[in-house]
């Protein structure tokens, strides 16, 4: 991996490293998150050698698309980290349509699709002591310029939907302002509120896979504390903290 960065600090007190490439940046988060780096730090990177998604899957990281991981220190509730998930794809999806008039829509729990096409994707990871954040990463994965292989997966670049090369520069430094202004005011009970509002997930007939077994019905409702409540073919109701939520039509996406 590269072992030099440029460093930028934006208006809003973002330090943002850039690399050439990296493992993933996830990787280089999680080092200088156990040293005393400032809150809002970010790490972006133009390419990743092992970049990753959920549940250990690759993250396909070709040239073009923007790779970055987000380092914060929430101070809140650890049941609530949810909602910088939630309020990362929110972003993503508001910064799509301010900068390329763009609609998506956010898939529980981290995707953001276009036309029911896989556009970004956020990954989370956490360190706690004593019951306290002492760091909480988010990766972040857009398909910007990069080329995508609908033929293996249910993916979608900006380049795909606007015919155009783009700004991915001007992308980071909108993205990241963004989501600076999105933390320093983040309220659960709006981003719960924004992410019905934006979402593809409720009302549909999903499948939930877990490690140990998988769940069929209908999405009806997010709660609280941003589980899925699905309505199981048998009647029953269940809360769903995590797994792979699959829509019935969709492709399955490694991202």
């Amino acid at each position: 991996m590269s072992i030099k960065s440029n460093i930028i600090e934006t208006q809003n007190n973002v330090h943002m490293h850039f690399f050439s490439s990296v493992s993933s940046t996830m990787d280089v988060a999680r080092d200088i998150s156990k040293s005393t780096c400032p809150n809002h730090t970010v790490i972006i990177a133009k390419h990743q050698e092992c970049g990753r998604g959920r549940l250990k899957r690759q993250w396909l990281s070709d040239d073009g698309g923007i790779y970055m991981t987000w380092i914060t220190r929430p101070k809140f509730a650890i049941e609530h980290c949810f909602a910088y998930t939630f309020s990362t794809a929110l972003t993503i999806v508001h910064t799509l349509n301010q900068l390329f008039q763009i609609k998506a829509h956010v898939k529980w729990p981290n995707d953001v699709l276009v036309d029911s096409r896989k556009i970004a994707g956020v990954l989370t990871e956490m360190q706690l002591a004593n019951n306290q954040f002492q760091y909480l990463n988010i990766g972040i994965g857009i398909n910007v310029n990069n080329q995508t292989n609908t033929d293996a997966f249910s993916a979608i670049s900006i380049h795909d939907i606007l015919k155009k090369q783009v700004d991915k520069n001007l992308m980071i430094q909108q993205l990241c302002n963004n989501l600076a202004t999105q933390f320093a005011h983040i309220h659960v009970d709006r981003v719960l509120e924004s992410w019905k509002k934006h979402n593809c997930t409720i009302g549909k007939k999903v499948r939930i896979v877990l490690q140990d077994r998988t769940i069929e019905g209908q999405a009806i409702n997010i709660n609280e504390n941003g589980a899925l409540i699905v309505k199981q073919n048998n009647g029953q109701q269940e809360a769903i903290t995590y797994g792979d939520c699959i829509i019935p039509g969709f492709k399955m996406s490694p991202l």
